[in-house]
């Protein structure tokens, strides 16, 4: 097995996302004195989705793309899926940052993200199945 290049800086990058979306909940929530919730807050619940939808979507497809990686899949549709993802999140960032943003960003946010994490199910499948 050659030594994960792709997946691993993915999730560096990812990471460095993921922290700075977290920064800006923790000091929303400071100034505005809330530790739980929103409290009907809709600047925090931005802040607070903005996160979240990063925390709940990153890991599976991590998951995903390392073992696509590992299972002798093209290099290039392992990249293409790793480019796909981290851009969409990036868009979805940018879509929850404020709130008169383009509809564009949310939406290719939304898409690309659904299609790198099928796409990758898919490619595993087909990887495997071959």
């Amino acid at each position: 097995m050659d030594t994960l290049f792709i997946t691993p800086f993915a999730a560096a990058l990812l990471g460095m996302l993921q922290i700075s979306v977290m920064i800006p909940v923790g000091r929303a929530r400071g100034q505005i004195g809330v530790p739980i919730g929103d409290n009907g807050n809709t600047e925090l619940l931005r802040k607070i989705r903005r996160h979240g939808n990063l925390t709940e979507n990153s890991p599976i497809f991590l998951i995903l793309l390392t073992l696509l990686e590992i299972s002798n899949a093209s290099k290039i549709l392992v990249v293409i899926f790793a480019i796909l993802f981290v851009t969409a999140r990036i868009s979805h960032v940018i879509a929850f940052s404020a709130s008169e943003t383009p509809a564009f960003f949310r939406a290719f946010g939304a898409l690309g993200t659904i299609v790198s994490i099928l796409g990758s199910s898919l490619a595993i499948f087909w990887t495997l199945l071959s």
